[in-house]
């Protein structure tokens, strides 16, 4: 029986002196235990200087705490609790006080008695009670009863009962909805009912019967059970690990025991205690025995989460794969939906999206087959997988049917994340702008702490739109910190981070360490690309410094994708060195005119690809040559569009980093042109657009063809210095191209004499004159 203590400052005082003593005694014995692991801890209490000063009671539970977790590999014993006896904790069920003994001497504290616990301490007898401090700093006393036995009862073997029990063992819910609904239940049955409803979707249900048990004195462990797991669907950590709590001390059976202590270790972990959880989560695991397959799946289920929050992936991956084998081994299981969705998640983030929002589906199919309450989940992960890879329209159909199952569902615990995304799928899309994208946030009204992790990442976000840095370099730093539901939050922060510090002059060697450890680490590089418009110059300077690996230069090349176009001979597109298919001539030739030319009107594309006709049907084939355009190259750059139409006229987009050789042609002789000369008068791939003999095309192909030639006398007058052979060969080179050109012709003639070589130059001289007279 739990007593709530109400201690003045001073009682508090003492009691977390006493308890202070008592963790400090535990845990030395612990070490020295761990050292002797053959002396017993009952014999090491003698000779600790702690141990005098406690009652016989005390220390001797101390020694017990210590022998039992002598065999744990690490860690140590947090002490929240200490036990005293009869006759160190004494209580008066009349005036509802305790007495009990502290290093200070003995208290005399209130506490908050209830008159069905001062029934039961009139009927029986105090034995002892352990004093622990909660976490919000309450001191309530644990207290135990040795009760008057009551006569013994007919016993009567119940046939529903021991079916239930076994239905409830093989996890078959649907059956024991089936057998239990509409009947008058006993607290158990209703307990049991009441997970059955849970894990077959029917929520509200579920908490109709949880809500009313929850009155009845001394309700049924399973009953806390399920309010622990309706917390989880309400926003309320703290509530989910009081109901475990409570739960763990109404002496549950061994399966209601061990999912109880699931629900716990995950409410830590929402609450920024994951080492905790991770340590709770192992010493469950040893104790299950192998036999039980359904209570070792689960746990392992939840070990798995536990350890992804850690960012232990190793471990992770090693319970995900034990915990499927079992459920697959059992013939499927509500709880494998999740752990299926958690992998998927992760198979993501390790760079494989196919398969990852392929398991997302299938998870998504089979919860809504089996109405599971995990659907309103399901469609928020593929909101967010879609959202990274800048399918704003498919993220926002599975967000906003998120919203809508959770609010079928009653729950509200991913409320705040899926609104969150979802503001930012229309801020994308352009939907929005940036000032109601803000409002959006400003209104999110978080409730838990990743609801408050979510409103950081945004805000500052927000911020680097602004220009910012400072105010959103603590936002980041403030998510990475944090306790974050979804690993994507985390990922971009550091990247975002690493930009702030970097534009606030931080060298980026060292403003990047964490990040690049994150992604050779962790990976996330997926996660990373839908920010790459406003971190491309920060991807950019880390492959110019060559930072980060490969992963950075996949982002810098996403960043800015090099768009690679040749005109000239055989037509070809790539971009970041994939060949991209463009199946429509009209198509091709549009690229090359945007190429060529620049931005230009529709009027002006129009007159150029059919030579200014005036067909009616010819606008039909002007949006199908742009749409297919516009398809061939939109992978590129995801959400954005590749030809975009600003102010009157279309254009390439500017994040394409354009290589053309026909450009590099057209503009060899601009002042600022960075054409390597030598390099393109080496070869001539051929005429610019064969297959096209449009009016802008022949004009364009005659005008780069004497850029070629000029190409080649301007070089060969440069190599002739120093090389007149090499000068004369490429000045023949043109005259293949152009026999009439008489000035090639010369110069060729004049580099041979100038290399001595008469004989060359009088043959060069012959073919001139046969070329030119022919």
């Amino acid at each position: 029986m739990r007593l709530t203590l109400q201690p003045t400052p001073e009682q508090a005082s003492a009691l977390n002196d006493t308890r202070t003593h008592v963790s400090r005694l535990m845990n030395s014995l612990l070490v020295q235990a761990r050292r002797q692991p053959d002396t017993p801890t009952d014999d090491l209490l003698g000779a600790h200087p702690d141990a005098p000063a406690l009652p016989h009671a005390t220390r001797r539970a101390a020694a017990q705490a210590a022998h039992d977790a002598r065999h744990n590999t690490r860690g140590g014993l947090k002490g929240e609790s200490y036990w005293l006896d009869a006759r160190s904790l004494r209580l008066n069920p009349d005036t509802g006080h305790v007495t009990l003994w502290t290093l200070q001497g003995r208290h005399t504290i209130p506490t908050r008695l209830g008159n069905y616990q001062r029934h039961l301490l009139k009927t029986g007898r105090v034995q002892g009670g352990r004093v622990t401090q909660a976490r919000n700093g309450d001191w309530y006393v644990n207290v135990q009863l040795d009760t008057p036995a009551l006569p013994p009862a007919r016993t009567t073997t119940d046939p529903l009962a021991s079916r239930i029990d076994q239905l409830e063992r093989e996890g078959k819910y649907a059956e024991i909805v089936r057998l239990l609904r509409r009947r008058n239940l006993s607290s158990k049955q209703t307990g049991q009912l009441a997970l059955a409803l849970l894990e077959t979707g029917e929520t509200d249900a579920a908490e109709i019967q949880l809500l009313r048990a929850a009155g009845v004195p001394q309700p049924d462990s399973r009953i806390h059970l399920g309010l622990s797991l309706l917390a989880a669907m309400r926003s309320g950590p703290e509530a989910r690990i009081a109901h475990a709590k409570r739960g763990l001390e109404a002496q549950p059976d061994e399966v209601t025991r061990w999912w109880l202590i699931c629900s716990y270790s995950r409410a830590l972990v929402e609450l920024g205690s994951a080492p905790e959880a991770q340590r709770i989560m192992a010493d469950l695991l040893d104790e299950l025995p192998v036999s039980e397959l359904r209570s070792r799946a689960r746990a392992l289920y939840f070990a798995q989460n536990v350890s992804a929050s850690m960012d232990d992936f190793e471990s992770q991956d090693r319970y995900a794969r034990e915990a499927l084998r079992l459920f697959d081994l059992l013939g499927g299981h509500s709880e494998s939906l999740s752990l299926r969705m958690d992998l998927g998640y992760r198979l993501f983030f390790e760079g494989r999206p196919e398969e990852a929002l392929a398991m997302v589906h299938e998870v998504l199919r089979r919860a809504e087959e089996l109405n599971d309450h995990r659907r309103d989940t399901t469609h928020l992960i593929l909101g967010e997988l879609y959202l990274l890879q800048e399918k704003f329209d498919t993220a926002l159909h599975h967000l906003n049917l998120s919203i809508e199952t959770q609010s079928t569902q009653g729950s509200d615990r991913l409320n705040v994340l899926a609104r969150a995304f979802r503001a930012e799928c229309l801020w994308r899309i352009g939907k929005i702008d940036l000032n109601v994208f803000e409002r959006h946030i400003d209104a999110l009204n978080p409730k838990q702490e990743f609801d408050h992790i979510a409103q950081a990442f945004y805000v500052g976000l927000i911020h680097v739109e602004h220009r910012q840095y400072d105010l959103a370099l603590s936002r980041f730093e403030a998510v990475i910190e944090g306790v974050a539901l979804l690993d994507g939050f985390r990922l971009r922060s550091h990247a975002f981070r690493t930009y702030c510090r970097w534009l606030m002059d931080t060298p980026l060697a060292q403003a990047s360490t964490e990040l690049i450890e994150v992604l050779s680490r962790i990976g996330g590089e997926l996660a990373l690309a839908v920010d790459t418009d406003r971190l491309a110059p920060l991807y950019a300077a880390f492959a110019d410094l060559e930072l980060g690996g490969g992963a950075a230069r996949r982002l810098a090349l996403r960043a800015r994708p090099t768009l690679r176009i040749t005109l000239l001979g055989n037509f070809g597109v790539t971009v970041n060195g994939a060949e991209v298919q463009i199946r429509l001539k009209k198509s091709r030739e549009l690229l090359a005119f945007l190429c060529m030319n620049g931005a230009a009107t529709r009027d002006q594309l129009m007159t150029a690809l059919w030579d200014g006709e005036a067909r009616s049907e010819l606008g039909s084939y002007f949006k199908q040559a742009l749409h297919a355009l516009r398809q061939a190259l939109k992978p590129a750059l995801g959400a954005q569009d590749p030809l975009p139409l600003s102010s009157g006229t279309y254009r390439l987009a500017e994040k394409f980093d354009l290589r053309c050789d026909a450009m590099a042609l057209q503009n060899w002789q601009q002042a600022n042109s960075s054409v390597d000369r030598h390099r393109l008068a080496d070869t001539y791939p051929g005429a610019f657009l064969p297959d096209a003999d449009t009016e802008w095309v022949t004009e364009a192909r005659e005008f780069l063809d004497n850029q070629w030639l000029a190409l080649l006398m301007s070089v060969g007058s440069e190599v002739e210095i120093t090389d007149p052979v090499a000068a004369a060969h490429l000045y023949l080179k043109a005259t293949h191209f152009n026999p009439v050109f008489e000035s090639a012709w010369s110069a060729a003639i004049a580099a041979y004499a100038k290399a001595g070589l008469s004989h060359l130059s009088q043959h060069t001289r012959a073919a001139a004159k046969r070329a030119l007279n022919g």
